[in-house]
């Protein structure tokens, strides 16, 4: 009689479904992987790729914004300085007891690139003594005058301007012009312009007309 064993064979079969059982749970790992890819981390990266493009044009409107503004106040303060002078000469101009000479060299003065009326000695002197000299393009639109008193050939003028550097041009054309004598800075202080907020200096200015 002849007697087959068949335990071996049954160990085999045995094998083979875990070996599927095996695979079968990997492919559901890699199913579920991909799974989470595809619905929670490329939606996630899109969502911060997208802050961030956000985030940077924000940025980028902020810079513009801020440069904008710092134009606008320079702009501003270029204006209020302009009505400041136009208002100036518009009172020097209805001040009848101010001679119309004294106005004009004012005017001649607070002109770009005009000189004061100058004798030729004073020329000579503000050539050589660097003193004396004064900034040949200088703009007087960074300077303005309030008042101006003139008694018994006593001169007080009073004004605003940008800067000190502006305050000893403008001190410097009016000594040299041939109308005026002893003039001198007596005060120069900082103040805030109310509307603004950009600071400027008030000063006095003291000396003698030449009738």
């Amino acid at each position: 009689m002849i007697r087959i064993n068949l335990l071996q064979e049954k160990r085999v079969k045995r094998v083979a479904k875990g070996e599927r059982t095996l695979l079968g749970g990997v492919g559901a790992v890699a199913l579920a992987a991909a799974a989470v890819y595809l619905l929670v981390h490329a939606p996630l990266v899109v969502a911060i790729d997208e802050l961030k493009a956000e985030n940077a044009a924000r940025q980028k409107r902020i810079a513009q914004l801020t440069a904008e503004t710092r134009e606008f106040d320079t702009v501003q303060a270029q204006l209020n300085a302009a009505r400041a002078q136009e208002d100036a000469i518009n009172r020097l101009n209805n001040a009848r007891a101010v001679p119309s000479w004294m106005l004009n060299e004012l005017s001649n003065v607070l002109t770009r690139d005009h000189k004061p009326t100058m004798s030729p000695a004073m020329a000579e002197r503000i050539k050589n003594d660097a003193n004396r000299q004064f900034t040949p393009h200088w703009d007087p639109k960074r300077i303005w005058i309030n008042t101006l008193q003139d008694k018994g050939g006593s001169l007080t003028l009073t004004g605003g301007a940008q800067s000190t550097t502006d305050v000893t041009q403008f001190a410097l054309r009016m000594q040299a012009s041939v109308f005026f004598t002893d003039i001198q800075p007596v005060s120069v202080s900082v103040a805030v312009d109310a509307a603004s907020k950009l600071s400027f200096y008030n000063f006095t200015l003291t000396g003698k007309t030449l009738y």
